[in-house]
């Protein structure tokens, strides 16, 4: 073979490696996403992805997923490219990011998802997009923050609306009182609309109508006003709502809470005095009544997730008695602003799946508010259906108590002694029975005076004199405690049923029966009316039952 033709063999053996290599290059996905994310001026490394994520730069974010790079990879901070294009509010970069398998829970090193960044920064429609993708509307980051109390805070009414219809009670709670700080009347508004706590109590025993006044918040504490918040109450030191507006400067707000004609109305407001007004007048009225609920209809999907928690049906196979546990009180919102929440006590629920769902809930609450409201007192309520007990699907509706300007401050013999917290001047006056406490509408009727054992206080007496007041206006009558201001002991709550046509009205003390195929008639009474639910017990078994805003629990 001549020099030359193995030199032209080479040559040509050497075009067809080249051309191999280069046909090779051309079609490795990941090579060729590299070179292009190259040429954009990406860093090709997971740092790149979530810049590109934060651009909300959709293309790129492809190619990083073709050059093979971790959809949940995170930076130092611990943030992925979902956290990243949600906190720069990225609706459709959102979307293609969960579109590439990404984990809508994944939390970086400060405990915030996606939603909760979407949320605090008022990101609605990133937020709504994360919802129906799996994020966690519970979610706390390790400052006790939840999306919906980011979102209150902030003021962001869209989001607060979004996150607000699915929350759990004591989550509303929470976040009403943490929006009290910032003021937003529309945030309130809302939140009191799904059935948030009006009274509700941070740890230091202030209301939202308490922490408004004091940051001088005067739309927030008209909205508060006109929804019946109740401005007599006081704090664990013994202030009003208009004491700690003047504590703090704000007497303009101090001399409007103690002006109830400048307070003004709302449609929503006239629907809750005449919810009450209806309440009261059905208290009074004579006779009970008989109702048999109407069937439910139950899917095979329900009807299987009540006998798993209820047990399996006599002669299948032993019950499931793993006890559910459930809030009963408000958890403190760690490291904020005068964090919302309360005792933080917890109950045992022995059925959890008598409990409606969030969404169930808010649904029955609205429906009702078209219902009548009947006395529940020495009423009998019946299911035909045999799973339908009629006490287990209760929700409580709505929560009332009647806002008193008038404190018992001490109890001597048949003298008691009031302050009025309803004008600048705190003077207490003596009055004994058959008296009228000077200024207001009320005649002492009875004054009794007595001590129990605190458990608190390891046998200490705790002065807990009652005295009874009559308003001689309206007839009404009030049994105050000594040192619980601003507030009547005869509250009352109104309960509700998915399948009644009636709502009912509850005080403490009332005695109604139940009736079902499968256990008969019960008879019930009740022992104490809370704004967190209503207590009632079976007075056969002893059974304890608390017929809560989210359900019944059993103690």
């Amino acid at each position: 073979m001549s020099m030359d033709h193995r030199f032209k063999t080479s040559l040509t053996m050497a075009s067809l490696l080249l051309g191999c290599f280069l046909l090779s290059s051309c079609s490795d996905p990941q090579k060729t996403a590299r070179k292009q994310l190259e040429e954009k001026g990406y860093e090709v490394a997971a740092r790149g992805m979530i810049v590109a994520a934060s651009a909300g730069d959709l293309e790129s974010l492809r190619l990083f997923q073709e050059a093979g790079f971790d959809v949940d990879s995170v930076d130092a901070a611990g943030n992925t490219p979902l956290i990243k294009a949600a906190a720069s509010g990225h609706r459709d970069a959102v979307e293609q990011i969960l579109g590439m398998g990404a984990d809508p829970r994944h939390t970086n090193k400060v405990g915030r998802d996606a939603l909760l960044t979407a949320a605090g920064k008022g990101y609605a429609d990133v937020a709504r997009m994360l919802v129906s993708r799996g994020s966690d509307i519970s979610t706390k980051d390790k400052e006790g923050w939840t999306a919906l109390s980011l979102a209150a805070y902030n003021g962001h009414a869209e989001v607060v609306s979004l996150l607000s219809t699915t929350a759990a009670p004591d989550a509303l709670d929470d976040a009403l009182l943490v929006a009290s700080f910032s003021g937003d009347a529309g945030v309130i508004s809302s939140l009191l609309g799904q059935g948030a706590n009006i009274n509700a109590r941070s740890p230091e025993s202030k209301t939202p109508l308490m922490i408004a006044a004091e940051g001088g918040k005067e739309e927030a504490v008209r909205v508060l006003l006109q929804n019946m918040a109740n401005p007599y109450s006081e704090d664990s030191t013994g202030a009003t709502a208009a004491n700690l507006a003047e504590q703090a400067g704000f007497a303009e707000v101090k001399t409007f809470i103690l002006s109830p004609d400048q307070w003004g109305a709302t449609e929503e407001s006239q629907e809750v005095l005449k919810e009450m007004a209806m309440a009261q007048q059905a208290l009074i009225a004579e006779g009970t009544i008989e109702e048999t609920l109407s069937p439910v209809e139950e899917s095979p999907a329900e009807l299987e997730e009540e006998v798993a928690a209820e047990g399996t049906p006599a002669g299948e196979g032993p019950p499931q008695t793993e006890p559910a546990i459930a809030a009963a009180g408000n958890q403190p919102l760690e490291g904020t602003p005068a964090a919302a929440g309360d005792s933080g006590e917890v109950a045992v629920s022995s059925a959890p799946s008598a409990n409606p769902s969030p969404s169930n809930r808010v649904k029955i609450r609205e429906e009702a508010k078209s219902k009548p409201i009947v006395a529940i007192n020495g009423s009998t309520i019946r299911s035909k259906a045999p799973r339908q007990a009629p006490v287990k699907s209760m929700v409580l509706a709505s929560f009332h108590e009647e806002p008193l300007p008038i404190a018992v401050a001490k109890v001597d013999g048949n003298r008691a002694e009031f302050r009025r917290l309803d004008r600048d001047i705190d003077m207490p006056v003596e009055v004994t029975p058959g008296e009228v406490i000077p200024g207001t509408p009320f005649e002492v009727k009875e004054v009794t005076r007595k001590f129990v054992s605190s458990k608190e206080g390891k046998g200490r007496m705790v002065d807990v004199s009652r005295v009874k007041v009559q308003n001689i206006e309206s007839g009404a009558t009030h049994l105050l405690v000594k040192d619980v201001a601003g507030q009547s002991s005869d509250t009352y709550a109104i309960l509700t049923a998915p399948n009644s046509k009636y709502r009912y009205v509850v005080k403490s003390g009332d005695v109604f029966r139940t009736s079902q195929p499968e256990t008969g008639e019960k008879e019930f009474q009740v022992l104490d009316i809370r704004a967190e639910g209503v207590v009632v017990k079976d007075l056969k078994t002893e059974e304890v039952l608390t017929i809560a805003r989210d359900g019944v629990l059993s103690f």
